[in-house]
C-alpha cells in the first residue's frame, strides 16, 4: 500500500495487457466477472459506461450497489460505493466510500491506479479501510494473473483460513484501553460465536499479537501470516493482550464459508446466506461441533 492519509488508501500495479482489455476488466460486468464479482449487472448498455449507470454488485457475502460518477473511455472509471457485507452473526453493516481507477499507458503495459476514499474517521471506519485495501490488493493482483496469465485465482487468494473476528490495528484509544502499544497488535472489535477465536477462549477487548510466535503487529500483517496456513490444520498458538498482561491460547482456525465469505452464489441468494448466519449464531454450542466437524 502506498503511504496516504487516513481517510483513504491507494494501490498501484503494471498490467501488461492492451488498454481496451483493462478497461473492459474494471468498468464492464462481463470484465468484473473475470477477476472480481460472482454476479454483475448494471442499468443502460453493459458496454456503454455513463455517469449515474447504477451496479449490482455481488461478491459472495457482500453486495455493492456502485454509482458512476465519472467515466472517461480508457482514462478514469469513478464510483459511489454502497457496500452492505454479512458478518458471521448474520448482522448486515453498511460502508459508503468513492473508489476511482486511473488508467495511463506506458509501453507495453498500462499503469493502473485505484483510489478509495472518504472512509470514517472512527473505529470501523479504519477496520473498513484496512479491510478494503488489503482485499484490492488481492484482487489487482488476480486481476494481473487473469489478463496475462489467463488465471483466476481469486478462490486460491481469498480462501486463507479465519479465526472468526473482527479486528484492525491497535490505534491510540484501544492503547489506553487495553495496555498494547499502538500499531503493535490486532484489536478485536467482535469474537463471532461458534467461532475458532470463541472456542479459543478470546473475546472482543483483546489484543492478538502473534501466531506461533510470529509478530502481528497491524492488519495487513495479521492476514499475511494467517494466510500461510492455508491447507494445514494442526492448532497454532495465538499471542494476545488481556488487561495488559499477555497470555498465549492454541486454536484451530476454519476455512468454513461463513467466515471465508466464498460461498456458492449459484444455489445461494444474498439473503440465504444472511438467513443462515442468523441460524448459526443462535447455535451456541459449547460442544464447538461445528468445527470438530470440519476438520476431520
Amino acid at each position: 500500500m502506498i503511504p496516504c492519509s487516513l481517510d483513504r488508501t491507494i494501490n498501484v500495479t503494471y498490467l501488461e495487457a492492451p488498454l481496451a482489455e483493462v478497461w473492459r476488466s474494471i468498468a464492464t460486468p462481463e470484465g468484473m466477472n473475470t477477476y472480481l464479482t460472482y454476479t454483475a449487472e448494471k442499468t443502460g448498455s453493459s458496454k456503454d459506461i455513463r455517469v449515474g449507470d447504477v451496479y449490482t454488485l455481488c461478491y459472495g457475502d457482500i453486495l455493492n450497489h456502485p454509482v458512476v460518477t465519472e467515466s472517461r473511455y480508457g482514462e478514469v472509471f469513478a464510483v459511489r460505493d454502497c457496500y452492505e457485507s454479512i458478518a458471521p452473526d448474520g448482522r448486515s453493516d453498511r460502508f459508503d466510500v468513492q473508489t476511482r481507477f486511473t488508467l495511463a499507458q506506458e509501453g507495453a503495459f498500462v499503469k493502473l491506479t485505484l483510489e478509495v476514499t472518504d472512509f470514517e474517521p472512527d473505529t470501523y471506519g479504519q477496520w473498513f479501510r484496512e479491510c478494503l485495501e488489503m482485499g484490492w490488493r488481492r484482487s489487482l493482483m488476480n486481476l494481473k494473473s487473469v489478463v496475462e496469465l489467463g488465471m483466476d485465482l481469486r478462490a486460491e487468494l481469498f480462501s486463507y483460513p479465519r479465526l472468526g473476528v473482527v479486528n484492525c490495528t491497535v490505534n491510540a484509544d484501544q492503547s489506553a484501553e487495553t495496555g498494547a502499544a499502538e500499531g503493535e497488535g490486532n484489536y478485536l472489535m467482535e469474537v463471532f460465536p461458534n467461532s475458532p477465536a470463541a472456542a479459543a477462549g478470546l473475546r472482543k477487548g483483546d489484543v492478538i499479537v502473534s501466531f506461533d510466535e510470529t509478530p502481528t503487529p497491524n492488519y495487513s500483517e495479521f492476514v499475511r501470516v494467517i494466510s500461510s496456513y492455508h491447507h494445514k490444520k494442526e492448532r497454532i498458538r495465538i499471542g494476545y493482550i488481556r488487561d495488559g498482561a499477555r497470555k498465549e491460547t492454541p486454536a484451530l482456525l476454519s476455512v468454513e464459508e461463513t467466515f471465508t465469505g466464498l460461498v456458492d452464489v449459484e444455489t445461494e441468494t444474498y439473503d440465504d446466506i444472511r438467513r443462515k448466519r442468523e441460524t448459526l449464531a443462535r447455535q451456541r454450542s459449547a460442544s464447538g461441533s461445528l468445527w470438530k466437524q470440519e476438520q476431520t
